[in-house]
């Protein structure tokens, strides 16, 4: 457990990187898993779940070595030794669900036991196990999440929603499963684009990069490659909101302004300006945080739904943002059920904010967020809202982090906010 002290309205100003791309990494791992040959892995994040993750490689039989001070990872999977993932270290997890296609197609059968993670709700892993058996891979279910693949073959795949995980495993076993493979309704997010681009580059067959098609032509062996992760664009929207509300003066470099399009037009509704120079994004000082209405002078609502569309782990970012502007904006997320709850924790920080319903808030502006103790959720992206909140706020605020969920995708929080000048302080 961590606890932050956090003291807050002080301007950020600085040039800042965006941290690699969490959501990436935790699928290259896996990937690299389905070559016998080594897989060099650079900008790796120093998080908590990938330490996990590297570390289920070496249970499965792998080799990890790190490489430039532990910013790049060495992984060679020749010698896998079981399809059994330890039970402990997946319940760590959620992302442990990603090597279940590599092991099928290295040992013909793969066994998970119930993955950890986030806790946003339910998270059914149902479209996840109907794609693999749309390939022929066959779901054990008195054996908990135990897949069989003795005779995989290519197919038309229409998934009946665009899971990311449920599309990454899928792609990954139709790399090697004979013949052609179309997924629709595929998942296109910037992490899982990442994902096939080092397929292709280890030999994969993989067109429709980026769209909600995607086709593979299976291949009989992969390669193995170096690839440097992406940053990643829930950090760059952490920083645009940071900047904005602290009212700073901020350049984030390597920002991909490409994969930032939707988020870009979300932010300029709540009143946040920034300026696009090459890869970088600069969030300028005094920025007017007025919400926008529609063209009929109704309340604006902002709803996260799949990509090419609002990021559903963004939307928190956007509440603590939208608390900050002056007007008030629905806020929709009909894709988590326990995904805002933490919103009570804003509350004691005098937030001017009604939770709806499980799926909807609506937010009043400004919000003259008020310093005191507050404790995170086991929700990442709830938790760096809340310390948004703190850095804007009046006074000291003190963060407990019971399940250090920041830890898992912003290692290195504390240097980067200080080094831009935030008063920010880990106190255990």
């Amino acid at each position: 457990m961590s606890s932050y002290k956090i003291i807050g309205q002080k301007p950020l100003k600085g040039t800042v990187e965006p941290v690699p791309n969490k959501n990436s990494i935790l699928k290259l791992i896996p990937a690299a898993l389905l070559t016998k040959q080594t897989v060099t892995i650079h900008n790796v994040p120093k998080s908590s779940d990938v330490r996990i993750m590297l570390k289920l490689v070496k249970q499965l039989g792998g080799k990890v070595s790190y490489l430039n001070e532990g910013n790049s990872v060495r992984i060679n999977a020749e010698n896998l030794n079981t399809f059994e993932l330890d039970p402990e270290l997946s319940q760590k997890a959620k992302a442990s669900v990603m090597f279940m296609a590599p092991l099928l197609l290295r040992f013909k059968k793969a066994h998970m036991p119930i993955p950890g993670g986030c806790k946003l709700g339910s998270r059914p892993l149902d479209a996840f196990m109907e794609n693999m058996e749309q390939l022929g891979a066959k779901y054990v279910r008195d054996k908990g999440y135990f897949l069989e693949a003795d005779n995989l073959k290519a197919n038309k795949v229409w998934a009946w929603f665009p899971s990311v995980t449920g599309t990454e495993n899928l792609i990954m076993l139709a790399t090697m499963t004979p013949g052609r493979t179309e997924i629709y309704n595929a998942a296109c997010e910037p992490h899982t684009q990442d994902l096939c681009n080092m397929l292709v580059a280890m030999g994969a067959k993989i067109s429709g990069i980026g769209t909600n098609r995607i086709v593979i032509e299976g291949v009989q062996e992969l390669h193995g490659t170096e690839w440097t992760v992406i940053s990643d664009h829930l950090d760059v929207g952490a920083l645009i909101a940071a900047a904005a509300m602290t009212n700073g003066d901020v350049v984030i470099n390597n920002a991909i302004p490409e994969h930032m399009g939707i988020i870009l037009q979300v932010f300029e509704k709540l009143g946040v300006q920034v300026n696009i120079d090459g890869d970088s994004i600069h969030v300028p000082p005094n920025q007017k945080l007025d919400i926008s209405v529609t063209a009929r002078g109704d309340l604006l609502e902002i709803m996260a739904l799949p990509w090419p569309l609002f990021p559903v782990d963004l939307i928190q970012i956007v509440i603590a943002t939208a608390l900050k502007a002056k007007g008030t904006v629905i806020i929709h997320s009909p894709m988590q059920e326990y995904g805002l709850f933490w919103i009570e924790e804003l509350i004691k920080m005098k937030s001017k904010i009604v939770m709806a319903d499980p799926h909807r808030a609506i937010t009043f502006g400004p919000t003259e967020f008020q310093g005191t103790k507050i404790f995170a959720p086991n929700i990442i992206q709830a938790t760096m809202a809340l310390f948004l909140t703190a850095l804007a706020g009046c006074g000291e605020t003190i963060l407990v982090d019971r399940d250090d969920a920041l830890l898992r995708r912003y290692p290195d929080i504390v240097e980067k906010y200080t080094a831009l000048g935030a008063s920010v302080e880990r106190i255990n």
